[in-house]
């Protein structure tokens, strides 16, 4: 274990909480558990719906192209359905604890500043690089399952 980096990082929870208090510790934590769920409930439902309009539609069947296209499918619209929550998220978790002019109370309020100020849009800033990130991520995790499924002996999702 790397004693220095672990010390660093006491020293860094220290610094928070005698700057902002304990409750800094845990901006943004509704917002991540928002998003876990919404990120969740729109990979595996946009999956499955994908799955079953593409093989109604086209000419797939189940297989690597149908599980390819099925999850990119999902991963752009978990990236529309979580991006807006990722930029609260992050604005939270940034933002001191004061009472200041453009601090926020909670994602809400924050959510409506946003469009307030810089409209729908706003709540997209950063969209691409989350998709950069998501896309692939969420792609190659439902290939895998469907590909450990099939090894164990089990049906298709």
């Amino acid at each position: 274990m790397n004693t220095k980096a672990t010390s660093g990082s006491i020293q860094e929870l220290q610094k928070i909480v005698s700057q902002e208090g304990v409750r800094a510790l845990w901006k943004g934590v509704g917002p991540a558990m928002a998003r876990a769920a919404a990120l969740t409930a729109s990979q595996l439902a946009t999956y499955d719906e994908s799955k079953r309009a593409l093989t109604r539609w086209t000419s797939l069947h189940e297989g690597f192209y149908l599980h390819l296209f099925a999850s990119t499918i999902a991963g752009t619209m978990s990236t529309i359905m979580t991006a807006p929550i990722d930029m609260i998220k992050t604005r939270l978790m940034l933002q001191r604890e004061s009472k200041r002019v453009g601090s926020y109370k909670n994602g809400l309020q924050c959510a409506y500043q946003v469009l307030l100020t810089e409209g729908p849009r706003g709540l997209y800033k950063g969209g691409f690089a989350i998709f950069a990130r998501l896309g692939p991520q969420t792609t190659i995790t439902l290939i895998l399952c469907e590909k450990l499924r099939e090894h164990a002996g089990l049906k298709a999702l």
